[in-house]
């Protein structure tokens, strides 16, 4: 896999984890899960964007998928 389709992903997961979890009404900003949680747009009603988990989940979708290719 490469980089650029790792960022990909972990770029939706950061968007969509959060407002699966209820976005800024929700449990999400209530737990440990909201340090390092940024809303890319002021004005947006509940668009959140996690920071650590697109670069975690970027890095281990590239692990994974290049251990398993192999």
């Amino acid at each position: 896999m490469k980089w650029i389709t790792a960022l990909i992903l972990g770029a939706i997961l950061g968007f969509v984890l959060p407002l699966i979890f209820g976005g800024r009404e929700g449990v999400w900003l209530e737990s440990f899960a909201s340090s390092g949680t940024v809303a890319p747009f002021a004005n947006s009603p509940g668009l959140l964007f996690s920071i650590p988990i697109f670069a975690l989940s970027a890095i281990a979708f590239r692990m994974f998928f290049n251990w398993h290719t192999r």
